[in-house]
């Protein structure tokens, strides 16, 4: 998307910018889709290291996507970094595990790319 939107900039400069052009923009605007990256955290600290994971693809099967047994990254920040925006922090007074061994998968953090 920056792309098509700096090339129609330099168009303008050029003053060739068309309208077919501007709606070449909107239809790639429209086909846009929405990735959910479910990323657990050990705690709520964005370093910390990942206890598991899953991907949904808009444009794949309705289930959870999981290319292989390695998290895509290795925290919640290095995820952001590559592009990923954080929609949902995790809430620390969900998690009270005190009666039960599931806590590996505590702090859940979800984030969300387009593409």
């Amino acid at each position: 998307m920056k792309e098509w939107l700096d090339n129609c900039i330099e168009k303008l400069k050029a003053g060739e910018l068309t309208e077919a052009d501007l709606r070449g923009v909107t239809t790639a605007l429209d086909s846009e889709k929405q990735l959910l990256l479910y990323l657990y955290s050990k705690s709520t600290n964005l370093r910390s290291s990942l206890g598991g994971w899953a991907l949904y693809d808009a444009t794949a099967p309705d289930e959870p996507v999981l290319p292989s047994q390695d998290a895509p990254y290795t925290s919640v920040l290095d995820a952001v970094n590559d592009g990923w925006r954080i929609v949902q922090f995790p809430r620390p007074e969900l998690y009270n595990f005190t009666d039960v061994d599931n806590a590996y998968l505590t702090y859940e953090f979800i984030l969300e790319k387009l593409v």
